[in-house]
C-alpha cells in the first residue's frame, strides 16, 4: 500500500517505502502475536548492530550508490522504522497517528520526497524536528547517554546525567529510593541542543536514591545501554 499509493522513489529512497513497511509490519505483529516479543525492540537491536562498526551509511545516501549491502539493508528497513518508533514516543501516539495518516492522505499518489515526509510531521506536531532529522536522517551519529555519578548529602541528591553520543535526545529518568518509591524526571532535548553535554538532577528527599535508570522501558535507539543504569 505505502510504495504503490504513495509512489515514493525507491531506487532513490528506499527507507521511505521499506522502513514505514517495516513499521507498519512491526504493528502487525503486535496486534496478531499480543504475547510475542517485543518486535520495536528487535528491529532497534537490527539497527544498532550497525552502530560504531565502520560500515554504516546514512539514510538520505541514495539506494543504489550505498558503501555495501549491508549499510543499504540497515538504512533502508530497520533503521527507518526505530526512527517511527522513537518519533511515536516523542510527539505521542495521537499526534504520531495524526502525522503519519496525514502525510498518507496528503501525497497519495504524488511522488513524495523525504522533506514533505519531515514538513507533514513538523506542520502536524507545530514542531521544530530539523534537529532530528539531521541526527537520524542525514548522519550515521548514535544515541549514548549515561548515568554520570550520584552524589548524596544532607539536603538530597545530585545525579548527573551525560550525552556521549551526537544525536540528541529527550531523556527520561527514572529515579528509585531506599522506601521502594519511584520519582520520574524528563531532560528536554533542548538542554543538548544548546551545547551541553551534562546536566545534574538534584532531588530533595528523605529516603535514600538507589537506583538510576535512563529510558526505563526502552523507548530510544541508545547504542550502550550499560551506562544507563546505577
Amino acid at each position: 500500500w505505502v510504495p504503490m499509493q504513495i509512489s515514493t522513489n525507491e531506487r532513490r529512497y528506499a527507507w521511505m517505502d521499506e522502513g514505514t513497511t517495516t513499521f507498519n509490519e512491526d504493528q502487525s505483529k503486535k496486534a496478531y502475536y499480543p504475547e510475542g516479543p517485543d518486535f520495536d525492540r528487535q528491529t532497534f537491536q537490527s539497527y544498532l548492530q550497525i552502530t560504531g562498526t565502520g560500515a554504516e551509511g546514512p539514510m538520505m545516501r541514495w539506494s543504489d550508490y550505498h558503501y555495501n549491502s549491508f549499510a543499504y539493508y540497515v538504512a533502508s528497513y530497520p533503521k527507518p522504522a526505530a526512527m517511527l518508533t522513537t518519533l511515536r514516543h516523542m510527539l505521542g501516539e495521537e499526534t504520531f497517528r495524526q502525522a503519519l495518516e496525514t502525510f498518507m492522505q496528503r501525497w497519495q499518489y504524488k511522488h513524495p520526497y523525504p522533506w514533505d515526509l519531515f514538513n507533514t510531521f513538523e506542520d502536524v506536531s507545530g514542531r521544530d524536528l530539523d534537529w532530528f532529522w539531521r541526527s537520524w536522517f542525514y548522519e550515521t551519529w548514535t544515541l549514548d547517554q549515561a548515568v554520570g555519578n550520584v552524589t548524596s548529602a544532607e539536603n538530597g541528591t545530585s545525579i548527573v546525567i551525560e550525552d556521549h553520543g551526537q544525536s540528541p535526545m529527550p531523556a527520561t529518568i527514572e529515579i528509585t529510593l531506599a522506601d521502594g518509591s519511584t520519582i520520574t524526571r524528563n531532560i528536554p532535548v533542548e538542554t543538548w541542543l544548546k551545547g551541553n553535554t551534562r546536566t545534574t538532577i538534584r532531588i530533595e528527599n528523605t529516603s535514600e536514591v538507589t537506583r538510576v535508570v535512563i529510558d526505563p522501558e526502552q523507548h530510544y535507539p541508545d547504542a550502550n545501554r550499560q551506562n544507563n543504569v546505577w
